[in-house]
């Protein structure tokens, strides 16, 4: 266990210095395999309790930043923090130097177009069914606790919770669905509205006005009206969605890190919408051959004739969008519509960088999620053709390399 003993900050750009689990900041923390993020206005650092590790000058051991933080009983960290991003750590006989990490940034652009989704009413998912929601107040406050630094805390805090509710949907058909090897990036249209029209888990259905208002349209009788009335709405959707995608990105970017103590793997039951097939899940990637073809739609490939060209052991795939992720196979399989994803972090982290836990902003306080970000790049490490519990499945087990 360890507490900040003392702050010290030389310029007032600094700002307040807080942690990210919302508590005071001398309060004592632990246990091993903890993590918490320490916010300033101008930059952040992880504090990561790797518990006892022999060959040290002392018994426990925390990593700073990268920097490892020997002490024995209690740890007690002081700090000092410079205008110029630089900080001083002492305490417990260490001492050393490091430079705070700089927030992403959010474009005043892609706050304006997302504030415009929440004044239209397109964002956040309207009459969320069986989950207990957030309200503005809670995520007013929740931006304030993760993003303190940000003048769109809220906007931040907002896009997570988006989408842990049925508008991932909108966000994962406008991201898979599109040829990203293709000058201008156009969207692979006849697969958004097969997969909008063929929705069948009520009450997300294609009849559902607050459904389709996901995708700016209303409710729909055939695939020819969805088609007509996506037309319509293709370019602001697609506009919009990118600044909600930015945002989005950006707050996992800034959220607090899970440790590799905590949880060495993490598990995935895909394709996770339930009216999309085993043959879209290569559509997750950007190595799908058709990426780089919008005449050779759609956008789709058997999983059988993917694993055996661009999805084998030894390749490498990188996530064209965001990817669920859960801390046990048991909870993946309960999503899993025919494939079950293992994957390890790189060798040697501390933290998982590129999964964030995003539960605390969810519309379910129940729902174990980590999300991994657009352009997360995997190493294949095995695939087989197998069987879980009795279900068949794909089993992929990867390793993250960027």
């Amino acid at each position: 266990m360890w507490a900040v003993n003392s702050v010290k900050i030389n310029s007032p750009s600094v700002g307040q210095v807080k942690l990210s689990d919302g508590g005071v900041l001398d309060a004592v923390r632990g246990p091993e395999g903890a993590s918490f993020r320490l916010l300033t206005a101008i930059g952040y650092l992880d504090i990561t309790d790797t518990g006892h590790q022999t060959g040290g000058p002392h018994y426990w051991q925390l990593v700073i930043n990268g920097t490892i933080y020997w002490y024995d009983g209690q740890g007690a960290i002081d700090f000092t923090f410079n205008g110029n991003g630089s900080y001083t750590v002492t305490g417990d006989d260490n001492k050393f130097t490091g430079q705070l990490q700089p927030f992403p940034s959010v474009s005043p652009d892609d706050a304006k177009n997302f504030d415009w989704m929440m004044q239209e009413k397109y964002i956040p998912y309207q009459n969320i069914p069986d989950e207990p929601g957030k309200t503005t107040a809670e995520l007013k406050a929740l931006g304030k606790q993760y993003f303190p630094f940000s003048p769109y805390s809220f906007e931040l805090a907002m896009s997570v919770y988006d989408w842990t509710t049925a508008d991932f949907t909108r966000i994962d058909f406008l991201n898979m669905f599109t040829y990203t090897g293709v000058s201008g990036e156009p969207q692979d249209m006849d697969s958004i509205a097969n997969s909008i029209w063929t929705a069948n888990w009520p009450p997300y259905t294609p009849q559902s006005a607050d459904y389709m208002n996901s995708f700016m349209i209303v409710p729909a009788n055939s695939l020819q009206e969805v088609q007509s009335k996506l037309a319509d709405k293709i370019d602001s959707l697609k506009t919009n969605n990118v600044s909600e995608v930015n945002i989005i990105r950006a707050a996992l970017r800034t959220m607090p890190r899970t440790s590799v103590i905590a949880k060495p793997a993490l598990y995935s039951g895909q394709v996770a919408i339930a009216n999309l097939g085993t043959s879209h899940f290569a559509t997750y990637f950007s190595q799908l051959p058709n990426n780089s073809d919008s005449s050779q739609p759609p956008l789709e490939m058997d999983i059988s004739e993917a694993v055996k060209t661009f999805m084998a052991q030894g390749d490498t795939i990188t996530l064209k969008s965001f990817m669920s992720f859960t801390d046990s196979r048991e909870d993946a399989m309960h999503y899993s519509n025919g494939i079950l994803i293992s994957v390890i972090p790189p060798d040697g982290a501390v933290v998982w960088e590129q999964a964030t836990y995003i539960t605390p902003l969810s519309d379910g306080p129940d729902k174990t999620e980590y999300l991994f970000d657009v352009g997360t790049t995997f190493k294949i490490l095995d695939v087989q053709d197998t069987t879980y519990d009795g279900k068949d499945i794909f089993a992929f087990s990867l390793q993250v390399i960027a």
